[in-house]
């Protein structure tokens, strides 16, 4: 006849599954102010600071936006201008598409609860892997991070506080964007965006007004 097992062999061995499965466990995500995934129109600016100034739609409906890849953490931005001076307060884009094209920007990015950190890269390059705890010395207002992070891509990382908008959906404040992006100064800017449906981002790659479109950051 076999002997009874210790009870408190047993109680220890339960003990120690209980354990294992709760380490084991995948760590939950961590929390984000919104989900990014898709594609956001700007819609306000503030270029250096201030007030802000709703976008011209006669002129510049969905001219300036960005395309957030969350499985990549890849952003690309797009800006329909004319000259490389163009920003969101002076592009005629929408008055003259034989003289505007887009104009791409690519980032591979981090993002957690209200702050995302970006890091510029070429189109079609791999893009750098970031983190959010490489943010140093930003500041709680956002701006830029450290010098040198962008590589060949751009010469500076950016930090950025997101802000929900109040009784507006899907729209948000991006404090600031990086530098010369839309027009921003990469400090004190600012700039409101609204999600839009895919399909807007797709004139970027193949406008229907002819104007020379950007290669995807990744392919």
């Amino acid at each position: 006849m076999s002997k009874p097992r210790n009870p408190s062999f047993l109680v220890l061995g339960a003990l120690g599954l209980c354990l294992c499965a709760g380490a084991c466990k995948d760590d939950p995500p961590t929390p984000k102010l919104f989900q990014e995934e898709g594609v956001w129109s700007v819609i306000k600016y503030a270029l250096e600071g201030g007030e802000l100034r709703d976008v011209d739609n006669a002129n510049r409906r969905d001219a300036f936006m960005l395309s957030f890849d969350a499985s990549e953490k890849v952003v690309t931005s797009a800006a329909c201008i004319e000259r490389e001076t163009d920003t969101a307060a002076n592009s005629p884009c929408l008055l003259t598409p034989d003289t505007t094209h887009w104009d791409c920007r690519c980032f591979a990015y981090d993002f957690a609860n209200d702050e995302m950190f970006w890091r510029e890269f070429n189109a079609g390059d791999i893009p750098p892997s970031v983190s959010l705890s490489e943010a140093n010395g930003a500041g709680d207002g956002g701006g830029t991070a450290t010098d040198g992070g962008g590589g060949d891509g751009g010469d500076t990382d950016t930090y950025i506080i997101v802000a929900e908008i109040m009784d507006i959906a899907s729209t948000y404040n991006f404090r600031p964007l990086p530098e010369d992006l839309f027009g921003s100064d990469g400090v004190t800017s600012r700039f409101v965006l609204q999600k839009r449906a895919d399909s807007v981002f797709a004139r970027a790659y193949e406008d229907p007004d002819g104007r020379p479109a950007c290669q995807p950051c990744v392919p």
